[in-house]
């Protein structure tokens, strides 16, 4: 799975993210600024630990912290998902969202229904794929916490 991030402000530094993402690297003083991580805030640790590696299949790495409220995940391109367990409250807008790339959002769509995760299409009244203009598919569920996912793959031709 690739990552792509879309518009998002999960926390205030998401769109900083997002926005260094969208750019060619911004240079100031020969230093490079990229994205490291993006964090989080879970309820559940354990909960989000299995939805990240069960349904999202992403590779556990690393805790610099060695504690049990933190769970680093590698989610491509050197670029990390930090969850963090906390007192989070606060509700999440689907424009706010993680965007990963599958290979097939159908059998992708196969495995959410298998585990019983409600998912739908941009307008939330379908199941059926959203199809952008520029042909690529899209699916949208939550998480345990109630951050947005994005699943999409290309439009077969």
């Amino acid at each position: 799975m690739k990552l792509l991030i879309v518009r998002s402000n999960i926390k205030s530094c998401i769109a900083a993210i997002a926005l260094a993402i969208s750019l060619p690297a911004i240079s100031f003083a020969q230093t490079t600024a990229t994205v490291d991580h993006i964090a989080i805030c879970v309820k559940d640790l354990k909960k989000s630990t299995a939805f990240y590696t069960e349904v999202m299949h992403l590779q556990k790495v690393e805790n610099p912290f060695a504690d049990t409220v933190h769970q680093w995940y590698n989610i491509g391109n050197n670029i990390k998902l930090h969850a963090i367990q906390g007192d989070c409250s606060g509700s999440h807008q689907k424009s706010d969202h993680l965007c990963f790339k599958v290979g097939s959002i159908k059998e992708f769509a196969k495995q959410l229904d298998k585990l019983n995760i409600a998912y739908s299409n941009w307008k939330g009244d379908s199941k059926e794929p959203t199809l952008r203009a520029d042909g690529v598919l899209q699916l949208y569920f939550q998480d345990p916490d109630g951050y947005w996912i994005e699943i999409n793959s290309p439009a077969k031709k």
